[in-house]
């Protein structure tokens, strides 16, 4: 007799999330960034895009320093929360742009999994 095939478990292991956090120096610490879900990224390049045909490049950088935001994490895997963070702005007055674009291009290539590739090599 064959065993009956749990659907409802087939699901829940397909919907179940893992933040997968890598070490990473950023900003001339050591600092901890989980990859972006599929949604995060796709959410942040459509904005991007609908903020860089309007013009708005303020928008445009904000949208990536909160996305860059969103990826700090504690060593053991868990957030950090937005109170522990520095806001938006307070990030954008104290870097210069290569430093946060750097940053931000991290987090991005983390979340399509080439970052970890390029260490390894």
């Amino acid at each position: 007799m064959t065993e009956k095939y749990d659907l409802k478990a087939l699901k829940a292991a397909l919907l179940k999330s893992d933040d997968h956090v890598l070490e990473v120096p950023m900003f001339g610490a050591k600092t901890f960034i989980r990859r972006l879900k599929a949604s995060e990224l796709q959410d942040n390049e459509d904005g991007m895009k609908d903020a860089i045909e309007a013009g708005d490049m303020n928008k445009a950088a904000r949208l990536n320093v909160e996305l860059l935001l969103s990826c700090f994490m504690t060593p053991d895997g868990k957030r950090i929360p937005p109170s522990a963070l520095p806001s938006v702005d307070e990030l954008l007055k104290a870097h210069d742009n290569p430093t946060l674009v750097e940053a931000i291009s991290t987090v991005k290539r983390h979340a399509v999994g080439t970052l970890e590739d390029a260490e390894k090599n």
